[in-house]
């Protein structure tokens, strides 16, 4: 069974790096998008990555498979204007020539700290279900809040858990999902939040504080330092 992972790597946010999208922001020398790549590259269980990016910057992209030898990427896609459209793009080219029953493991481009073993727990936790998502149980005291930011309930934290990626899917499934929701113009966060909706039974796994999702500047400043401490590079 192939195990193919989709990064979306389209985003067009640049409040993080001024006129720098995040994903090609430096992060110990290289661009976030880069390391995180580079993980799935060094997964054994991985056999091919498909990546949508912006597409002005497919060029530049393409520069970057080639010069830090990301030879697992097979596809480099243009992306849409959500992240919804973009991995519904890597979907639909896997669609015509791969097995429905093969996983896809589908990873933010700005979360580069996943490791392999994280990868490798999530795909064998998809294997007997419906599929997997790495998440956290949530530790902190939850409540419910009206717009205007008052205080309506407490929430118990005992069964909510944060989603991460990567989450992963048989291929049949997440193209039904994706399929549904854009018929019904329903839009989701996540992989999870669409195959939800199909009713269909969702495993977490326990995920890594440290697989953050950078979107501000200290959390760039937090996983410098996590990078330096494992030794930094693409071939730590």
């Amino acid at each position: 069974m192939r195990i193919h992972a989709v990064i979306p790597a389209a985003g067009q946010g640049k409040r993080l790096g001024g006129n720098v999208k995040k994903q090609f922001l430096s992060l110990c020398g290289l661009p976030i998008a880069v390391h995180t790549l580079a993980v799935f590259q060094r997964s054994p269980l991985i056999d091919e990555i498909i990546c949508i990016a912006p597409k002005e910057d497919l060029p530049f992209f393409e520069r970057l498979v080639s010069d830090h030898s990301l030879t697992k990427v097979a596809k480099l896609l243009p992306g849409g204007e959500r992240r919804q459209d973009s991995v519904l793009a890597g979907l639909f080219y896997l669609e015509g020539r791969s097995d429905p029953d093969g996983l896809v493991a589908v990873h933010d481009a700005v979360r580069p700290l996943v490791t392999t073993e994280l990868i490798e727990r999530v795909v064998e936790g998809a294997k007997g279900e419906a599929g997997a998502v790495a998440a956290l149980p949530v530790a902190d005291s939850l409540k419910e809040v009206s717009s205007d930011r008052m205080i309506l309930k407490s929430l118990s934290r005992e069964s909510v858990w944060a989603m991460q990626t990567p989450q992963v899917f048989r291929l049949g499934t997440l193209i039904e999902a994706y399929r549904r929701a854009a018929a019904e113009g329903w839009e989701g966060t996540d992989e999870a939040m669409l195959v939800e909706r199909l009713g269909l039974p969702i495993r977490c796994v326990e995920g890594s504080i440290e697989n953050i999702k950078i979107t501000t500047p200290p959390d760039l400043h937090f996983a410098e330092t996590l990078l330096r401490a494992r030794g930094g590079g693409i071939h730590r």
